[in-house]
């Protein structure tokens, strides 16, 4: 990664935490910070950094991704995956953001990319290190959230499931790689299919998809009671 420009950070560095689980009130802490929210051991979220100044190819990441809101998203009835990306990593993904640290869950295999969303330079940068398959990229839109890279993958049928980069906030240091926006296709196999990673979101291609409600049965029809038959007159 030393051919990112100087002006661009090559992993994030600030942690990404999600407030009461909803992707709606992601905050962004900086490297140090001792002031995010109150895990259920009673512990503060804490985001730290292998480096000092937390710079180059050093991740920031938050001291618990459960206590940062890892989980189904609150804002969208648990549509959305926060701290997960579907399937295993994707490489581009690993390349240029921290994952996190303590017991991480992982798919049971990779989904296929399908295609790439991101900043120009951003995107080139991944070609040349051979992390993303020449074709698959477009630099025609940055996804500034997880619900547009969720609409890119609804507009392509060929996608079925996506993975957003929201480390670090939109328009910050982290511009060349924040945004990403990684089109996949249904995993193959069979187990879990989301992989615990910092600052990351993933979905299906709509979140009104879903099973076909069952028909509501037609009500049983109430027999006709038989005719009682005329008594029979005496002799």
């Amino acid at each position: 990664m030393t051919g990112a420009p100087a002006s661009r950070a090559a992993w994030s560095w600030q942690c990404t935490m999600y407030t009461g689980t909803s992707s709606a009130a992601a905050v962004y802490m900086d490297p140090g910070s001792d002031n995010g929210l109150t895990c259920s051991d009673g512990s503060t979220l804490t985001c730290s950094c292998s480096a000092d100044p937390c710079v180059g190819m050093n991740a920031a990441l938050p001291s618990d991704l459960v206590c940062a809101g890892a989980g189904p998203d609150a804002s969208n009835d648990g549509c959305f995956s926060l701290h997960h990306a579907y399937g295993t990593p994707p490489t581009a993904l690993t390349l240029v953001a921290g994952r996190g640290s303590g017991t991480l869950a992982d798919a049971c295999g990779a989904a296929g990319i399908v295609k790439v969303y991101g900043h120009a330079g951003g995107l080139d940068l991944l070609m040349s290190w051979g992390a993303i398959e020449a074709g698959r990229n477009d630099s025609s839109m940055v996804p500034a959230s997880a619900a547009e890279c969720q609409d890119l993958c609804d507009s392509d049928s060929a996608c079925k499931f996506f993975t957003f980069n929201d480390q670090g906030p939109s328009g910050g240091n982290y511009g060349y790689f924040r945004g990403l926006c990684f089109l996949q296709e249904e995993l193959a196999c069979e187990g879990d299919a989301f992989s615990h990673y910092h600052g990351i979101i993933s979905g299906p291609a709509s979140c009104s998809s879903g099973p076909t409600p069952a028909p509501t049965p037609a009500p049983t029809p109430v027999p006709t009671p038989a005719a009682s038959p005329a008594p029979t007159p005496a002799p």
